[in-house]
């Protein structure tokens, strides 16, 4: 016999407002099953909430457990917002997957579903807001680093989480870096952080991303060590009287036409981490650009970072310039 436990009674027509309220409020019973009688219904709910609710105790049935295969989506959380990737799925399943998203994950206040592909010379795709209020602004944590962005108007990428380390890990002391496409600074203050003898260039051509680039420097406490720059690498990283030990090139659909301009920024020996979209199978065509704009270029290893449609991966080539 279940045991009775507080339930929010309300009129039925205010059902799904209180329903939603009270999962903002993270006082919404998941565990109990919403029942309704006649024009009433009765809202599980974890403890008694503050003023405003009629509350009871009602013998309330336990919530059926179930695999929706909506939750098959593909989705990122990123701080408070999540980020549902899958453009064709219809909106009345990516509202029922919203809301498994933040009854699942209490931190979530806001679920986006992605309309559009990164484009454009700022790297930005489109979203619509499926949950949650309007604002896209978040405080995102990675590897005991602290990134405020807003996901709607600057790139970024939860599941290059484990590149960065790796690429952190290879730093050596005292190395001279340079993010040649840093964003708000994923990569650029990881490596700074792990690193407490490495010196980093951030170069970011978004105006909106490079204000979060300097911002999220100061938050990590990083300004004696991180140098930001807002512009085109192209104008940019010629003018830095610099040679680097090691270059990131996280820039995938167009970083192989800088290539030429980050190997004339090399130290002897330099690694520069190069990222492509490579289709499946085109591997000898990537070597073969490499390899035209320097034959001396030795690709020290590769690796496919993640999967970006059923033919084409995110690959990262490391380099060592001659």
């Amino acid at each position: 016999m279940n045991k009775s436990e507080p339930a929010v009674k309300i009129p039925a027509k205010q059902a799904e407002e209180t329903r939603l309220k009270l999962l903002r409020l993270g006082l919404l019973d998941t565990g109990r099953r919403i029942v309704r009688e006649g024009d009433v219904v009765y809202v599980p709910v974890k403890s008694v909430p503050a003023a405003g609710f009629q509350v009871v105790f009602k013998d309330l049935p336990r919530a059926r457990v179930r695999t929706s295969p909506v939750l098959k989506a593909s989705f990122d959380i990123i701080g408070e917002i999540a980020v549902i990737n899958d453009m064709d799925l219809p909106a009345d399943r990516a509202d029922v997957l919203a809301r498994n998203i933040v009854e699942r994950h209490r931190r979530v206040r806001t679920v986006l579903q992605k309309v559009g592909e990164v484009a454009g010379e700022e790297r930005v795709a489109s979203y619509r807001v499926v949950y949650g209020g309007p604002s896209t602004e978040t405080v995102y944590r990675e590897s005991g680093c602290v990134f405020k962005l807003d996901v709607g108007k600057v790139f970024f990428s939860p599941r290059l989480s484990t590149e960065r380390l790796r690429i952190a890990s290879q730093v050596k002391e005292n190395e001279v870096v340079l993010d040649m496409f840093a964003g708000v600074g994923p990569f650029t203050i990881v490596v700074a952080r792990k690193n407490p003898s490495a010196t980093v260039y951030a170069v970011e051509k978004n105006p909106e991303a490079y204000r979060y680039l300097v911002e999220n420097i100061q938050l990590n406490k990083l300004t004696n060590r991180v140098q930001p720059f807002n512009g085109d690498a192209a104008e940019i990283v010629p003018s830095i009287n610099e040679k680097f030990t090691r270059i990131i090139m996280n820039l995938p659909h167009q970083s192989l036409n800088y290539l030429p301009l980050a190997l004339g920024k090399t130290s002897s020996q330099a690694v520069i981490h190069l990222y492509v979209v490579e289709n499946r199978g085109e591997r000898e065509e990537t070597v073969g650009r490499i390899r035209a704009v320097s034959p001396s270029l030795v690709v020290r290893g590769e690796r496919v970072v993640k999967e970006v449609s059923p033919k084409a991966v995110l690959k990262v080539y490391d380099l060592e310039a001659p």
